[in-house]
């Protein structure tokens, strides 16, 4: 069956043109994509229980009303045999302002008693929240040099930092009614990494696509068909990107990554498709096409197995990063199969048949 035409391929392109409406509706309208704390920063506690599901609302409700958090979200995953949750909050307000103020305090031209005094300021709002205790504060005054108070002050922040940590775990814990050997992770970012990883995969994605251009031009020597592998590529990340909306999947350090192995993925099938029409060609160009299609086909649909396999295995052993990646690949890979298939290919099929009247 020839799915490719000469009465259908201009008809064709109105499907990735659809799809890419509908994958950009997702992307920025919704359920859209959202920073994960990898790149905006704060905390992540991860747990996994036996029991019934919970309710979100509840929960998040208890965890701001005891934290005056300014940012909470729960997310929940579902396995065959327990429960996962995902809960991302930002960092306690009173540490946070623990820290800005200590950053304010000059340790080089300050003297001593004043740094005290000004430490003892910093440490008393973390007081009344009880992460840290009086006798930390009185601590200071046994300190006798301006670079051990600076240290002690950092150490009491992170202390304070590790209290509201563990205040927090011992509510959710308390909520779902678990025990002391409940499997329990966390994790802090900065907002300073997050900045520096956002920075960092925004130059990695400008090299690699201008390092694309680049080897695609010279291969083929002209600008159109190069134009449109690019396209491809990025097409599949859109439909990578759409699947994390559908999935709630946030940016993160596994998650951008994936999205630029789908521009591997991506340029494979399109060089297959732009070789067979522009260098190889022996039949028509409906028929080069779909002649080209069939080891596209061979080639992306064997991959979707194998991310499908990966995304089974990863779901039913909680492997949450394999998933996400399982997740986002399978959706790019599909995105790839509209981009090559139904734009690419058409376009490309009608762009050589203008150049070759305007040879003629």
């Amino acid at each position: 069956m020839k799915i490719i035409t000469e009465k259908n391929y201009k008809k064709l392109m109105f499907i990735p043109l659809i799809v890419g409406i509908i994958c950009l509706f997702l992307i920025f309208i919704y359920p859209q994509v959202h920073k994960g704390i990898d790149l905006k920063g704060g905390n992540q506690l991860i747990l996994r229980y036996e029991g019934e599901k919970i309710d979100h609302a509840t929960l998040e409700s208890q965890i701001r009303q005891n934290y005056s958090l300014q940012e909470v979200t729960i997310s929940e995953t579902t396995g065959p045999t327990s429960t996962g949750l995902i809960i991302e909050y930002s960092g306690a307000p009173e540490i946070d302002d623990a820290k800005l103020a200590k950053n304010k305090m000059d340790f080089v031209n300050s003297n001593l008693g004043d740094l005290k005094v000004k430490a003892k300021d910093v440490l008393t709002p973390l007081l009344a929240k009880n992460y840290v205790s009086s006798k930390d504060i009185s601590d200071i005054e046994t300190i006798t040099s301006k670079d051990d108070l600076k240290v002690y002050l950092n150490e009491t922040i992170i202390l304070a930092n590790n209290n509201f940590n563990n205040s927090l775990i011992n509510l959710v814990k308390s909520e779902l009614g678990l025990g002391d050997d409940a499997k329990i992770q966390t994790r802090e970012v900065s907002a300073t990494l997050g900045k520096d990883f956002i920075r960092s995969s925004i130059t990695v994605g400008i090299i690699a696509f201008a390092l694309l251009i680049l080897v695609i031009f010279l291969f083929f020597r002209e600008a159109v068909p190069s134009g449109l592998i690019v396209f491809a590529a990025m097409f599949d990340i859109l439909a990578g990107l759409a699947g994390m909306a559908i999935m709630g999947l946030p940016l993160s350090l596994a998650t951008i990554p994936t999205l630029l192995m789908l521009v591997g993925y991506s340029v494979d099938t399109d060089i297959l498709l732009s070789t067979k029409l522009l260098k190889q060609r022996t039949t028509s160009l409906c028929d080069a096409a779909n002649g080209s299609m069939k080891t596209g086909l061979t080639m992306t649909i064997t991959t979707i197995v194998a991310v499908t396999v990966m995304l089974i295995i990863s779901y039913f052993t909680q492997m949450l990063v394999i998933l996400e990646i399982a997740a986002i690949l399978l959706f790019g890979l599909v995105g790839d199969l509209i981009s090559t298939w139904f734009f690419n290919a058409p376009a490309l099929i009608m762009y050589i048949k203008n150049r070759d009247k305007q040879k003629n």
